[in-house]
């Protein structure tokens, strides 16, 4: 059996990438109602991200790496 050539593995690689992203989003489609955009929010959030986003913290304390570690104020986009 003989090499594969670099740009074939380059391509399946792109394509198994494209596949990977080609998931969709409830969320993020605006033509499904309100409550099932929720839904669907709330199922791929962790319990982390949940809390991050209910706690107000001081702008003190409002560091890049508190809001990362902490999530504060993120969501999943």
């Amino acid at each position: 059996m003989g090499k594969i050539p670099m740009f074939l593995v380059g391509i399946i690689l792109i394509v198994l990438g494209m596949a990977a992203e080609a998931e969709y989003l409830k969320y993020k489609d605006p033509k499904q109602p309100l409550n099932v955009r929720i839904k669907d929010l709330m199922s791929r959030m962790t319990l982390q991200e949940k809390i991050g986003q209910m706690t107000q913290i001081d702008r003190t304390v409002a560091s890049a790496d508190v809001i990362n570690k902490y999530f504060i104020g993120t969501g999943v986009c």
